[in-house]
């Protein structure tokens, strides 16, 4: 209410008072109101910004890019704590020690990027920009910090030598959960059997070699949306050398487990390569299950 208000006592103008300064009260709490409500528009509509544990990300400013900057302020911790800043032509990125030696500011753009990234470094980064000609922009920035897809582990669950060729059985598996698995082969010419899909978080691989001075490469590569992770492991079929020998019947059963999945065809396959693994499997099924029958 102004002083003219305040200093008037009759009853009309009075009541014309009173009625402006509500008005007045109504137009500041909607004023409020709005600002309240776009800034949380504005937050609502943030763009995550993903960076990996260990690398670099660059957060984006902003920025108009036809404004030349006069000053840049980034802060965390609601708006409380600056990490970098450029004012009166000086550049400061030692100011917070969580973030020392670790930040680099692009006083052009305004964009600032974080070197060996940590877990602490996910959160909410704010910037202040001002231009020589006095325009100014406030931006806000969601910083989520990823681990890496590990490398997938490949072991042999059995390679075998018959007829002069090798029958060979690979599971790659992952650390990481919700992965896909592809595998690759060269040469292309070798006989494959790839499980399709994948059981939890392995996948198998069989193949036919043949014996030849050529080694087969394997490659197994686990992918989640838009990351992949390969490992690779070289085996080649030699018919003179002793075989490395199955060292329970544990993995014989995995053998035997991986051909009831795969389908009939493979199953052939796995008979082929591996009847003296699979009926291994079958005695010891039944000795432990059937006694009774084996005794008689």
């Amino acid at each position: 209410m102004n002083m003219w208000c305040l200093m008037t006592r009759t009853g009309s103008l009075m009541s014309l008072c009173r009625k402006s300064a509500i008005v007045q009260s109504a137009t500041m709490t909607l004023l409020i109101f709005i600002i309240a409500f776009l800034q949380a528009v504005l937050i609502e509509s943030l763009t995550d910004v993903p960076g990996y544990l260990g690398g670099d990300v660059t957060l984006p400013s902003g920025a108009n890019p036809s404004w030349n900057l006069s000053k840049i302020e980034w802060s965390i911790f609601s708006n409380i704590t600056w990490i970098a800043t450029y004012r009166n032509g000086q550049e400061n990125i030692e100011r917070f020690y969580l973030y020392k030696g670790r930040l680099s500011l692009n006083i052009s753009s305004g964009d600032l990027t974080i070197h060996n990234l940590t877990t602490k470094d996910a959160m909410e980064y704010s910037v202040d920009l001002i231009s020589t000609d006095g325009q100014d922009s406030v931006n806000k920035i969601k910083l989520v910090v990823k681990r890496r897809l590990q490398n997938p582990t490949i072991q042999t669950v059995a390679l075998i030598s018959k007829n002069g060729s090798c029958c060979v059985l690979l599971n790659c598996s992952s650390a990481d959960e919700g992965v896909d698995f592809t595998w690759q082969i060269k040469p292309p010419g070798v006989a494959a059997f790839p499980l399709s899909g994948h059981v939890g978080n392995a996948a198998v691989q069989s193949a036919l070699l043949h014996t030849t001075p050529n080694s087969v490469e394997f490659t197994c590569t686990s992918s989640r949306k838009m990351e992949n992770a390969s490992s690779v492991i070289t085996l080649k079929c030699d018919d003179d050398k002793p075989q490395p020998q199955q060292q329970s019947r544990s993995r014989y059963s995995v053998i035997a487990f991986v051909g009831g999945i795969l389908g009939s065809s493979l199953t052939i396959f796995l008979i082929y390569c591996f009847g003296e693994q699979i009926k291994a499997v079958w005695e010891y099924v039944k000795e432990k299950w059937f006694p009774s029958q084996n005794s008689a």
